[in-house]
This record gives structure tokens, sequence and C-alpha cells, in this order.
């Protein structure tokens, strides 16, 4: 029996993330067994061997400047393959970018495997195959571009919640295959990556484009959506701009975002900083907590990555249930901007502590406890984006968050070596420095829920009990 197409957007991202999120402990155990084969000068070394200081300051060097190039053509290209994929159709730019993407695990493995002789340093041009595509964020931005395509109006936010399901069931999925396929080879987690990227082809294929009714959608994910305001036509493959039958190039596409930043203003601003530090949070956990983990406590990188399905849990329970129930009792008295800015801003002060305490651990379990408590504020991205809906012209929705996209990016390339950085210098001085990373997470997001709470806007209206009232600023 087929899968009903409202199903099969959902379906290509489980395939595609779990392409990606299958990785993240395979990645961390491949390099760091080829540096460590390099440093003693043998051709297979124990995992116990190699988390003496010398080859765990060499992976954090190979690490964040890795995180750094992949996110150089992200941030310069994202906008272009967006432009590309209104002009000639989502589906063909997904399955460039899905060529892309397995280009890029392909050469790291490569690069890696036990056999290789090469460099590690050249690990790092596989970043060059997210020319092709953009990344695994783009295509992300695209697969809900897609959703907003083959939905109708009155089961758009449906089919989001059936995506957004889809992304946290990987990662719940993901983490624990990982480390069971690690035990029975290094190498086999990256050929079911390559497989699951196979994959996305026959879905994409299921897919049928129509052309787009209506206008711009402006609230909550919808917005996320209407990052590529177009939808595909089924006669001739390429994209009209809803409401506008001037064609979307390039060099419109810049001028627009252009007007978006001259447009910017104080709460704006303070808005998109904290998109700037949303990386952050993704760095400590899928970069530095793994390594971390391994190194404080002695475990294999395998069972280490078991940890991110802490996270996962975690965030399927917030986003599911805790975040909306608070979120009902709110509405009663607050108004959206006001309980978006509360999310956003009590979001970072659970990142800040969370890393105080993780930094601080002396035993697992409260490693653990100390991890949820980070994870319950991955909510803080939800609550910007609909806070930045409350700011910025309706009819430029879409392209403010092509500026989201490219200020994430900037955060991700900016972020990842200067962690990366403390936790080589804590390796090096040892003992509780080795928390110096997470110390400057609970400094950035401290910071971060102090001008959050200053976000301002105006001419909102607050309910208070059955009356509303208006009042000029936040």
């Amino acid at each position: 029996m087929p899968l009903p197409i409202p199903y099969l957007p959902a379906l290509l991202l489980l395939l595609s993330e779990l392409s990606e999120l299958l990785l993240v402990s395979p990645r961390i155990r491949l390099l760091e067994s080829s540096i460590c084969r390099t440093h003693y000068g043998l051709p297979s070394v124990p995992e116990a061997e190699c988390k003496i200081p010398d080859v765990q300051r060499r992976l954090a060097y190979i690490r964040g400047w890795q995180v750094f190039f992949e996110a150089t053509p992200v941030m310069a290209l994202a906008i272009p393959w967006g432009a590309l994929a209104d002009r000639v159709g989502r589906k063909k730019v997904l399955a460039v970018n899905f060529v892309g993407c397995a280009i890029h695990i392909a050469w790291f493995a490569l690069v890696c495997n036990p056999g290789s002789n090469i460099a590690i340093e050249w690990v790092w041009a596989s970043a060059l195959a997210f020319v092709l595509g953009g990344g695994p964020r783009t295509a992300g931005i695209l697969i809900l571009a897609l959703v907003n395509d083959v939905s109708p109006g009155a089961e758009r936010s449906e089919r989001f919640y059936y995506t957004y399901s889809a992304f946290l069931v990987t990662e719940l999925v993901a983490l624990p295959l990982a480390s069971v396929l690690m035990q029975k080879s290094i190498m086999l987690p990256f050929v079911i990556a390559l497989l699951s990227l196979g994959c996305c082809f026959p879905v994409l294929g299921m897919i049928k484009g129509r052309r787009a009714q209506g206008q711009l959608r402006t609230s909550g994910d919808e917005a996320t959506a209407g990052l590529l305001e177009t939808t595909t036509g089924e006669d001739n493959g390429v994209a009209t701009t809803a409401g506008s039958k001037k064609p979307w190039t390039l060099r419109v596409l810049l001028q627009d975002l252009w007007k978006v930043v001259a447009d910017i203003d104080a709460s704006t601003a303070l808005v998109l900083l904290g998109h700037f530090i949303c990386p952050v949070r993704q760095e400590l956990v899928f970069q530095i907590l793994i390594p971390y983990t391994s190194k404080r406590f002695e475990l294999p990188i395998a069972n280490a990555g078991l940890l991110l399905s802490v996270v996962a849990f975690t965030n399927l329970a917030i986003f599911i249930s805790v975040l909306p129930y608070i979120t009902r009792r709110l509405r009663r008295t607050l108004s959206p901007s006001r309980i978006d800015t509360l999310t956003a801003s009590y979001s970072s002060l659970l990142l800040a502590l969370g890393s105080l305490m993780i930094g601080f651990a002396g035993t697992f379990p409260l490693l653990v406890v100390s991890t949820i408590t980070f994870s319950a504020g991955f909510g803080i991205r939800l609550g910007l984006l609909s806070l930045l809906t409350a700011l910025v012209d309706p009819a430029k929705i879409g392209r403010a968050y092509t500026l989201v996209t490219v200020v994430e990016s900037f955060g991700e390339m900016t972020s990842a070596p200067m962690l990366q950085g403390l936790w080589s210098w804590g390796l090096l001085q040892g003992g509780v420095w080795r928390g110096t990373p997470w110390w400057a997470g609970a400094v950035v997001y401290l910071a971060g829920w102090w001008w959050i709470e200053r976000v301002r806007v105006k001419g909102e209206r607050r309910r208070v009990g059955s009356v509303v009232e208006t009042r000029p600023l936040l």
C-alpha cells in the first residue's frame, strides 16, 4: 500500500536526517582513530589509548575547522540555491543536494578509513561537496517548502506537525542505531547513511507539486516553510511567486534581502542576535558532548553517543507536551509576542544553567540530569522564530527567514572553532578545566537571556480575562 502524499515529505526528511544523525558518533570515532594511528605510528590502536591529551587536542582542532568549512558553502549558497529552486523547482534542487551530501559522506570515509594513508587535513575538502545543493541545512528548508506545496490550507499545520515529528523520531532512532552499528564495524554506519540518501530519490519522485494559491503564510512553522515563498507548478516545473508575475532571480532575491536588512530595528537586531547564538547549543551537543563524556568518564565513544538520545527524548517531550501546555496557560493573560519572548529568554536561561551543570558534573548520573536541563532549553529557536514574525512586516516574512539562515550559519562558523579551541585548551590544563567550553556556553546564554528579555513589540494586544487592551510597547 503506497504511503499517502501528506506523509511523503516527512519520510523524505526522516531519510535525509537519518543519513546525517547516524554519523554524529561514527565521524568522531573515525577521526579519532585516524589521528591516533598517526600519533602512535601503528596500523591499529585500541580506543582507550586514544584519550590522551595530544590526540584529543588534535581531534578538537580538526573538527573545529571541519565545521567552519562545512558552514561556509551553506552561508554563501543557501540563498542562490533557494533562488534556483524557485526557478526550476524544489525537487530538482533537492536531488542535487542529496548527491552533494552523498559525496560529502563518501569523501569523509575515504580519507579517514582504517586503510587510508591520506593526510587527515584532507577531510576538510569534504565541505566542497556542499557546494552542490547547499548541504543538509538547505535540504531541511526545501523539504519544509515541499510540505507547503502539497498541503491544502486547512491541513497545513497538521502536515508540519507530521514532518517535525519525523525529525524528532529520527533523533531517537539514529543515535542508538549508530551505537549498535559501530560495535560491528566503524564503516557500517557510513554505508547505511549512503543507502538512506539513496532511498530519498524514489520518495522525491513520488511527491507531486501543485501550483500555489493564496498569499504568504505569516505564522509559526508556516513562516518557516514560507522561506521560499513560491511553489512548483505541475505543468512546467517552474516556480511562480505567489501574488506576483515577476520571476525571482538571484538579483531580485538579494535586493529583497537587503530591504529586510535595512529595516532592522533594535528589537529585530536582538532577535537576530539570539539566532546568532542558537548554533552554540548544537555545537556543544553534537561536537563537544560526546568527546567530553568519553574523556571525562572514560567511556567508549559509541556509549557516550547514547547520551544524545537523552537530548532527543527531552526535546520530544518539551515540544509535544510541555511548551504547548505552558503556552495555553499563559495565553489567558499574556500576548502571543510576550509568550514568545518568555519562551526564548527562559529557554536561554535553561541552556545557561544546563551548561554550567555539565561543566561541573562529577558523576555520570549528574551529567545525565545536567544534559536534560540543557536540552529543555532547545525551545529558544522556535520562540525566536515566532517572535520575529511579530516584528517583521508580513510581506517580508520569507525574506526575514532567509536572513535568519545566513545569521545562524555565520554563528555556526564562529562558534565551532572557538568551542573546539576552548575544549583543546581545557584538555591541556586537565582536571576541572575540561569543562571550559560549557562554561563559555553558560556565559553566552546568560547574556542571551538578558538581551532577549529586552525585545519590544510595538502595538501588541494583551488579553486580560475577557478584555483585550492595546499597549504601545511590550
